[in-house]
């Protein structure tokens, strides 16, 4: 069941494809008016601010370019750096394929190099 209202809530919500590309922190397009002097409401929308922006992963030792939204650079400067970020950021929170596809992908490259430190003790 609760697999079910994920599902129904992505719908309602309206995640964006560009945003499965890149990591947005839960930031959508927004809707609204603008009101002139006249009182007049026009329907227009307000977009989050994305920027593209590279950051380095010690855990895949390589240089990652990801679109990011302003908030997103805020959360990782304060969780000290990317690999940080993604590693302790809920699947939930990352809302993306990406995110999801660099959590799990780093976890992988985490064991790889667990087993390799084991393999060179014995």
């Amino acid at each position: 069941m609760s697999q079910l209202s994920n599902i129904l809530t992505q719908f309602t919500r309206g995640v964006m494809n560009r945003g499965q590309r890149g990591l947005y922190g839960g930031k959508q397009i927004i809707f609204g008016n603008t009101i002139c002097f006249s009182n007049k409401k026009s329907r227009r929308n307000w977009k989050p601010n994305v920027q593209s922006k590279t950051y380095h992963s010690d855990i895949l030792d390589t240089d990652l370019r990801v679109k990011v939204t302003c908030h997103t650079i805020r959360c990782i400067d304060k969780a000290g750096n990317f690999d940080n970020y993604i590693m302790k950021t809920s699947h939930k929170n990352l809302s993306s394929e990406l995110g999801s596809d660099l959590k799990n992908t780093m976890k992988m490259a985490l064991q790889h190099k667990a087993q390799l430190i084991l393999f060179k003790e014995d």
